[in-house]
């Protein structure tokens, strides 16, 4: 290897030479002889390490390293998959898809986060757009294609503010099943749906856990759902997909007044047809079950314009820590992969346990 300096019209440059294992010859130029040293001990320590260092990698067009980085996916679930490739769709690649990666820095990464914040994209979105970015960059930095730090490793984010969950009463739990009921009307075609509700709210499943429930899953024996699978509905198509984590995987218990409405649904059905149809009798989709039940309209009905289907599920945490319920079994009932994910996401049901930690110091 060797630096040699050279004067240009811009002013004194340091060519850095050296060969790759093929005997072919790579350079690369510096303006200060400081930073020449530096690239040069670099590539000495990658040839001791059995690496090759070759200047050309950066040059690689970003939309090149994204298709590469998404194919070494494969444990994407459909979802997960379909959200990185909308985002690199609408936000990444019109902003750095035709960059060379080596072009990306920080002050380019963290002006894109700026303009995306300022058109209003939620901080969520934004975080989420970013990790797209961030992970293409780390693939090439894992595939020889880039050196150095992620230019996306260090910017700063807006805040994420206070996430607020709806929580109904038992009341108005069965007030919501009513309205999902009377969306059926008269039409005799369309199954009633306010059971899925109460299906919900007393197992704490997700929309998805719920829909991808065969017969025989439910134990009403043993009062016990075995949550194997999960549905998701992408392009009005339902697929199959894995659940959240290894925690997952679970047995849900059965309150007695589920009985009847599992009865009614799988009663003479055989074992590997789902317990849980939609009102034409295929499997459940949330989209087509939310326009079966009109729901917009039925929440506005009843004083909660925002709630979301996901919230029933919050709602079963609610009814479920006033039951008694202490932390560690709403993770287990829950799926939760970490107590520290029920404890962050539930943290205000258990506010009332402070006030009797300091009833219990004023007893000393």
């Amino acid at each position: 290897m060797t630096i040699r300096r050279r004067e240009a019209k811009s002013g004194t440059r340091w060519d850095v030479e050296w060969l790759l294992p093929d005997g072919t010859k790579r350079s690369k130029t510096f303006k200060t002889l400081r930073a020449a040293k530096l690239f040069d001990g670099e590539v000495r320590a990658a040839r001791e390490d059995g690496e090759t260092v070759d200047p050309r990698g950066g040059k690689t067009e970003l939309h090149v390293v994204y298709r590469s980085w998404l194919a070494s996916r494969p444990d994407l679930s459909p979802k997960v998959r379909r959200g990185y490739e909308d985002n690199w769709r609408l936000r990444i690649e019109p902003k750095f898809g035709n960059w060379p990666i080596g072009r990306i820095e920080r002050e380019n990464v963290q002006e894109w986060v700026n303009e995306m914040t300022a058109a209003g994209l939620g901080p969520r979105t934004v975080r989420w757009t970013h990790s797209v970015l961030r992970m293409t960059l780390d693939h090439a930095i894992a595939d020889k294609k880039l050196r150095g730090k992620n230019a996306a490793s260090t910017v700063r984010f807006p805040p994420m503010g206070e996430t607020s969950h709806v929580y109904l009463s038992a009341a108005e739990v069965a007030k919501l099943a009513e309205l999902c009921d009377a969306a059926a009307g008269e039409d005799s075609r369309v199954a009633r749906q306010g059971d899925v509700v109460a299906l919900l709210v007393y197992t704490g499943l997700r929309f998805g856990e719920l829909a991808g429930i065969n017969v025989e899953d439910v134990d009403l024996q043993a009062r016990r759902i075995r949550v194997r699978r999960s549905i998701t509905q992408l392009s009005g198509r339902l697929i199959e997909g894995p659940r959240k984590s290894r925690a997952g995987r679970r047995s849900v218990p059965i309150p007695e007044r589920l009985v009847p409405i599992l009865e009614r649904r799988i009663g003479g059905r055989a074992a590997g047809e789902p317990a849980i149809t939609s009102p034409k009798g295929g499997r459940l989709g949330i989209e087509n079950w939310k326009r079966a039940v009109g729901w917009r309209l039925i929440i506005a009905e009843l004083g909660r314009p925002t709630m979301r289907v996901h919230d029933l599920r919050h709602t079963y945490a609610s009814l479920a820590r006033s039951a008694g319920a202490d932390m560690k079994l709403l993770q287990v009932t829950m799926g939760h992969a970490s107590i520290l994910v029920t404890a962050h996401t539930y943290a205000d049901l258990y506010d009332s346990d402070l006030d009797r930690v300091a009833d219990a110091l004023d007893g000393l």
